[in-house]
C-alpha cells in the first residue's frame, strides 16, 4: 500500500462526515509505509509509526485496512 492509496481509502472512509482519527494497519502495509516514507524523508522513521495524515496508528497486525473516529 501507498500513502497515496491509504489517503484515498481515508477520503473514501470520511466522505459521510466522519473523522478518521485512528488507523488499523496489517503488517505488510505497514512495512511498505514505512519504506515509502523512508525514501521520502530520507530517514528510516523506525518500527513504530505514531501517526499518518494526522491518524494514531493504532495497530500494526490488522487483518485489513480499517478506521475508526
Amino acid at each position: 500500500m501507498t500513502s497515496q492509496e491509504l489517503l484515498a481509502m481515508k477520503k473514501k472512509f470520511e466522505h459521510d462526515g466522519r473523522q478518521a482519527m485512528g488507523v488499523h494497519l496489517p503488517a505488510k502495509d505497514a512495512k511498505e509505509l514505512r519504506w515509502e516514507l523512508h525514501q521520502m524523508y530520507g530517514q528510516d522513521p523506525g518500527p513504530v509509526i505514531a501517526t499518518l495524515f494526522g491518524m494514531e496508528v493504532l495497530s500494526y497486525d490488522a487483518d485489513e485496512v480499517s478506521f475508526e473516529t
